[in-house]
Parts: C-alpha cells; structure tokens; sequence
C-alpha cells in the first residue's frame, strides 16, 4: 500500500524552495559554498527530504518581490544556467541520500506563477500584485542592499487570487504550462546524466504551491480547480509513472475542496498547510498563554480533520508546510520586527504540539505519513543579509514576504523538534515489524 511505501523510508521534511538558485553559479547569484553548508546541517539533522521549486517565471520588466534570475525567461525559454543550479541541487541532495518534491508552479507572486503565465497570455497585461515585500523600500540601513525594506501597497488578495485563477481556463497558458513539465521531467541533469523523470531522487512531482480555487467560498463542487488537478496530474503521470505526485493544496477550504481535490486517479497522496498567524488565529506581538493554546487547539483540530477527510478517500497525507514566527513581541519596538535575536517559546511548543499531533495520527492509523516545517533558512540572518545582484537575499522566507518571519536557522530548536519525527516513525516501523514476526511465528 503506498501508506506503506511512503513510511518505509522514513522522511524528515524540509521546506527549501531556492535550491537551485543557491546551487547556480555565482554570476547569476548563487553561493554554492552556503548550499553545501546547509544541506550538510540538515543531513546532520536526519533531514532526508527537501520540497523545492523547479519552477520560477520571469517578467518583462524585473521585479523586486520574485525569484530573480528565473528559470523560465519567457515561454519555452530558458536560463540554462539556472537550470544547471537544478542539476546542481538533486545531485548533492543524491550524495546525501535526500529525496525531493519538485513544485511545478506557484499560486503566489514570489517565483512568477500562475499570474505571469496569465499576464503572457493576455500580451504582458499589468499583474495586480497584492502587497509583497520589497526589500530596497524605506526604512533602509546605512549599508546599500541590507535592508530592512518593507511592503509595497498592492491590491487586495481576492483581485490578485481571480487573476491567478484564469490559469485555469486559458488554453495558452495552460500549453506553456504543460511544455514546461515536459520540458523539466524530460531533462537529463547536466551533472549525473541522469533523466529527471526515472532520476530515484525525485520521489514526487507537485502540480503548484497553494493552487486556490475560483469560489472563495469554498462551496463550488465544479469549481475549475478540480478539472485542472485532474488535467495536469494525468499528464505528468503520463510522463513520470514511476514517481508520484501531489497537488501542492493547503487544504483550508474544507471537506468539500479537500476530496474534490485529492481524490483523482493520479494524485498519488494529500497535502495539508497550517498557517495559524497568516490565518488569524495567532499573534506574533501576544506573547500570552492564551494566544499560544489558540494556536495548539487549532493545529490539533486541523491534523485530526484532515486526517479523516485523507482516510476517507484512501489517500496518505502529508502537512507540508506549517510555521510560527519567533517571540516577535520582543523586537516590537526595534528597527526590525523580525530579528534572529528574539527567542522561540511559542514556536517550540507550537512545533512540539502540531508534529506530535501528526506523529499520534500516524502511530494510531490515521492518514498523516510525515510533516515538513516552512522554511530552512540555515546560516542566513536578518542582521547580516547582503542582496546579491539580483536583489534576492535566499532567506527562508520567500522574496515576497519579509526575510526572518518564519525562517528556520541551523541552531534553533526547532530543527531539534523536526528531526525527533524520523526517529519516532522508524521506531514505529520497526515494532510493527517485530509485531508481525512474533504473531507469524
């Protein structure tokens, strides 16, 4: 069964979306010496899976608040360099026995996603962006390219989330779309020879990052969202049968969206975000107990539905990606909001709360198979960030969002927290093992 299949080599997850970019060379902003240093920390760590982007779409005109430089320059054109970062980065995840969830596309901004594919579409239209961050805005430091920045005023998220959404009816876009895929499972990597679609490495093909549906509401049973899953799930697997592939869906919309979603012949397991404070339930400035039980209550809740609605339709699931700002309320008055200096309480209970709640679900059956936090950002602080070139400063945190705001670092507790799962799932495993030789014999 794949439940079986997903957990018998046991995956500690990490969130590391800018692999490639890291791994690309240094003249279009890489820094190689930093990814070997941090794939070495979370190996150390028992992390033995990332989920990065092989994905990232340029503009016309550049961009302060996306991946920069892209993969995808244009339709069908590519920064072989770039793509050489890609190479680059499953090779050294190979060297250390890591797998990797390559994500295809992006609800969101930050990498170019669906609104740019949109905005090629319809000629380069004006893509109306909510408000993103952009690190070269007031307040800066006295040191050119170190921040801080701030966000830019933008539209509201539903004007932004209708645009992207044209995505799923634009017959252009969805081409370009589908000749990347190919373009990306049919590559053979510069570096082992190896093809990307039979490469071992590579255990899932995710269609998007937080694909969102047409119907804000979450009540439409044929909201567009569905058909797409389907189109472009079958078609990778018509590509890569031999590796499996997921959807990318935070999982917020409810019951309803959750099993429309997942349940499709070539989605092989479930994905689940949990995002207590960009969801309104916690306070990065509360630092009360309350605040911090609003939080566990919420995750507990949201592992135990998810898990039955994943149990429902047969499918494993994995939380994917889950995050908490540090004591924020202790840099409330400083410079910078979001500082390394300030401690984690509140995280490290949160974490120790939500990765237990997934680790009680799978020891009891449940769907759960694993979780994964958002996002390493290794030996990168606030206080020392330099942009490159290319104005990116490869935080945890996406270009869009401040650099520090849910940033994992190499000597957080957190990274303790995460890696204590793997070693809970292969004891797990192996008394289950022992179980069945005992009673067989």
């Amino acid at each position: 069964m794949l439940r079986t299949s997903l957990t018998s080599s046991p995956a500690a997850r990490q969130n590391y979306w800018a692999c490639m970019n890291l791994a690309a060379n240094a003249t279009i902003g890489g820094n190689y010496s930093r990814l070997i240093t941090e794939l070495d920390q979370m190996a150390a760590k028992g992390i033995n899976h990332l989920r990065i982007m092989a994905s990232s779409e340029g503009a016309p005109t550049p961009q302060p608040f996306r991946m920069r430089p892209a993969l995808m320059e244009a339709p069908g054109q590519y920064n072989e360099d770039v793509f050489q970062g890609l190479d680059i980065c499953l090779d050294e995840l190979s060297k250390r026995g890591m797998r990797a969830t390559m994500t295809l596309n992006n609800e969101w901004q930050w990498s170019g996603g669906f609104a740019q594919y949109v905005s090629w579409a319809q000629n380069n239209t004006l893509i109306p962006y909510p408000s993103s961050w952009n690190l070269s805005a007031p307040p800066q430091r006295s040191t050119p390219g170190t921040g801080w920045g701030n966000y830019t005023i933008g539209q509201a998220y539903n004007i932004f989330t209708d645009y992207a959404a044209l995505m799923y009816n634009t017959t252009a876009a969805e081409n370009w779309y589908k000749g990347h895929i190919a373009t990306v499972i049919n590559r053979r990597n510069t570096i082992n020879n190896r093809t990307y679609s039979t490469d071992p490495t590579i255990m899932t093909w995710q269609l998007a990052n937080e694909p969102q549906p047409v119907d804000m509401s979450y009540s439409d049973p044929e909201d567009p969202l569905f058909a797409w899953v389907d189109r472009i799930s079958s078609y990778i697997h018509s590509l890569a049968p031999q590796q499996l592939i997921s959807v990318g869906l935070e999982s917020k919309q409810g019951e309803l969206y959750f099993k429309s979603a997942h349940n499709k012949t070539s989605v092989s397991y479930a994905t689940s975000h949990a995002w207590v404070q960009n969801w309104g339930i916690y306070d990065m400035y509360n630092s009360s107990d309350a605040n911090l039980r609003a939080a566990q209550d919420f995750a507990r809740a949201f592992v135990a539905n998810t898990s039955r609605w994943s149990s429902d339709i047969g499918k494993p699931l994995f939380l994917e990606e889950f995050g908490m700002a540090r004591d924020n309320w202790q840099n409330k008055d400083s410079d910078y909001p979001y500082l390394s200096s300030a401690s984690t309480t509140h995280r490290d209970a949160y974490f120790r709360c939500i990765i237990g709640a997934v680790m009680d679900d799978f020891r009891h059956g449940g769907a759960y198979v694993g979780s994964s936090p958002w996002a390493y950002g290794g030996i990168w602080r606030p206080e020392t960030q330099h942009a490159n070139d290319f104005g990116m400063v490869w935080a945890g945190d996406p270009p869009h969002e401040s650099p520090g705001w849910y940033d994992l670092y190499n000597d957080d507790t957190a990274m303790d927290i995460v890696a204590v799962q793997q070693s809970v799932i292969r004891k797990w495993i192996s008394e289950q093992g022992r179980s069945r030789t005992e009673a067989e014999g």
